[in-house]
C-alpha cells in the first residue's frame, strides 16, 4: 500500500515540474521588464529635471537683464504697470430755505469763500475725483478734485493734492502739497464723510466751511500702547483767515492727538491744536450793504490772529461690532483772537476781536442701514474797534448776538457705497430765525479707501 502511494506521488511531481518551470520562466520575463520600464521613466524624470533647472537658470538671467535695463525702457512698459486707485463720489443735493438764502448773515463773523448757504433748489453739492497709489517703496501720492456749485456755477478745483512718506523710521511721516489742516477733528475730512449736510457753524464764520493749506506736515507717533500723536504744519496762508500778503511762511500749526479702548464696547480721541498767521491786507469781502463810510473799498486787515482748538471723539458698539449698532459723540471748541488794525482808503482803525464757539453732534445707528443724529451749534463773539463803522462795512456785527442752530438728520444706507438723507435745521445764525431743509444723496464708485476714526 505505501509502496503504491509514493508511486503515484512521484508521478504527479514528474507531469508538474515542465508546468511550474514554465510559470518562473514567465515571472522573470515580467519582473525583467518591469525593471526596464521603470529604469527608463526615471532616466526620463531626470532628463526633465536637468532641463528646469537650466529653463530656471535662464530665467533668472532674463529678470536680472530687465531690472538692470535703463529707465527709459521701463518707461516703455504697459500701462497697466501703473495702476493707482481712482474714485468718484458723487454727492447732489436738494436745499429749501424758509428766508432768502443770499440774505443769510453769521452774527459776529465775516462770511468768506462758500462760508454761505447752499445754492436753493437742486444742486450738484461737492462731488469729488480722487486718485492715489503708492508711488515707490519710500513715497505715496493722493489728488483729489472737487467740484461743486458756487454762486450759481460749477467751479473745479484741486481740493487736495500732495506727497507723503512711507516707512520712515522712528513713527515719523512727512505730508508736502496741498492738504486739510489737522486742526480739530472735523476738518481733515472730506465733506462726505460728515455726519451733517452742512457744515458746522463755525467752520462756516471761520474758514469758510473748511481749512486747507499749501505747506509742509510732519506727524510723529509716540512708540507708547496708548495712542498718542504729535505733529505740526507750515503753510502759505492763503486761505481765510490767513489770507493776504505773506513773505516766507504764512500760517503754522501744532497739534497733538491721544486715544484708546476702555474695554471692548468703548474707544475714544482727544486732541488739542493751535494754528496762528500774521496776514497783511486780509479782505473781508463783505457782501452786504450796511450804508458804511468806506463805500465799496474793501476793509483790510494787518495784525496776528490765533486760534486754538479742542476736540473729544467716543464710540461705542457692542462687542466691537459697528456694522449692526454704533453710538458716536463728537464735540468740537474754537477761539479766534485778533489784534491788528483794519482800514480802507479813506480811515483806519485799531481792532480787537475775539469769536469763539463750537458744536456737539450724536449719532446712532439703530440698524445696519439707518443712522439718525442731532447736533447742536453755539457761537458767540467781543469785537472792538476805534471806529465801528469800519466793523460795519466789513459785515461784522458787533452787537453781541450770539447764533445758534439745531439740527435733525435721518439717513438710510443701502450698502456701504450709497447714502440717502434727510436732514432740517433750526437756525438762528442771525435775529431772523430760518427754517432749512437738505435731502441728499452720496453715491462711491471706484476703489475708496475707508476713512479715518
Amino acid at each position: 500500500m505505501k509502496k503504491s502511494r509514493l508511486a503515484l506521488l512521484i508521478a504527479v511531481a514528474l507531469v508538474s515540474s515542465p508546468v511550474l518551470a514554465d510559470d518562473l520562466s514567465s515571472l522573470k520575463k515580467e519582473l525583467a521588464q518591469m525593471r526596464a520600464d521603470y529604469e527608463g521613466r526615471i532616466t526620463q524624470l531626470e532628463q526633465r529635471l536637468i532641463q528646469a533647472e537650466k529653463t530656471v537658470k535662464t530665467n533668472s538671467t532674463v529678470v536680472t537683464n530687465i531690472i538692470k535695463q535703463p529707465i527709459a525702457r521701463k518707461k516703455t512698459a504697459s500701462n497697466n504697470s501703473f495702476n493707482p486707485a481712482i474714485s468718484m463720489v458723487l454727492n447732489g443735493q436738494f436745499s429749501d430755505y424758509r428766508r432768502d438764502a443770499d440774505t443769510y448773515e453769521l452774527d459776529g463773523f465775516s462770511l468768506q469763500g462758500e462760508g454761505g448757504l447752499a445754492t436753493e433748489g437742486f444742486s450738484l453739492g461737492e462731488s469729488e475725483i480722487t486718485m492715489s497709489a503708492s508711488i515707490d517703496q519710500l513715497l505715496f501720492g493722493q489728488s483729489t478734485i472737487a467740484l461743486h456749485d458756487h454762486e450759481g456755477e460749477t467751479e473745479v478745483e484741486i481740493e487736495e493734492g500732495f506727497i507723503e512718506t512711507l516707512g520712515l523710521n522712528n513713527g515719523l511721516t512727512i505730508r508736502a502739497g496741498r492738504f486739510f489742516s489737522p486742526i480739530g477733528y472735523l476738518n481733515e475730512k472730506h465733506i462726505h464723510a460728515w455726519n451733517f449736510a452742512d457744515a458746522p457753524l463755525i467752520y462756516r464764520g471761520l474758514f469758510g466751511n473748511q481749512l486747507s493749506t499749501d505747506g509742509v506736515k510732519l506727524s510723529y507717533l509716540l512708540p507708547t500702547d496708548l495712542f498718542v500723536e504729535l505733529g505740526g504744519t507750515v503753510g502759505n496762508g492763503d486761505q481765510h483767515p490767513g489770507s493776504g500778503e505773506h513773505s516766507g511762511i504764512g500760517d503754522w500749526l501744532v497739534y497733538a492727538r491721544t486715544g484708546g479702548d476702555i474695554g471692548t464696547n468703548h474707544n475714544w480721541q482727544a486732541s488739542i491744536s493751535h494754528w496762528q498767521a500774521s496776514p497783511e491786507d486780509r479782505a473781508y469781502s463783505g457782501g452786504h450793504d450796511h450804508g458804511g463810510s468806506g463805500g465799496d473799498d474793501p476793509v483790510l486787515f494787518n495784525g496776528d490772529t490765533d486760534i486754538s482748538n479742542i476736540s473729544l471723539v467716543y464710540k461705542w458698539a457692542p462687542n466691537g461690532n459697528f456694522r449692526q449698532r454704533n453710538i458716536t459723540l463728537l464735540g468740537e471748541y474754537f477761539y479766534l483772537s485778533e489784534d491788528g488794525q483794519l482800514n480802507n482808503s479813506a480811515e483806519s482803525a485799531s481792532y480787537d476781536g475775539k469769536q469763539y464757539g463750537g458744536f456737539v453732534e450724536g449719532i446712532y445707528q439703530f440698524k445696519p442701514q439707518w443712522r439718525t443724529g442731532v447736533r447742536y451749534d453755539w457761537l458767540g463773539s467781543h469785537l472792538r474797534a476805534s471806529d465801528n463803522e469800519l466793523l460795519t462795512d466789513a459785515d461784522l456785527d458787533f452787537s453781541g448776538f450770539h447764533p445758534q442752530r439745531y439740527s435733525l438728520m435721518l439717513e438710510w444706507l443701502p450698502s456701504e457705497f450709497s447714502r440717502i438723507r434727510a436732514q432740517i435745521n433750526h437756525d438762528k445764525s442771525s435775529r431772523n430765525d430760518d427754517t432749512q431743509l437738505f435731502l441728499q444723496y452720496t453715491v462711491s464708485i471706484g476703489a475708496h479707501g475707508a476713512h479715518s476714526f
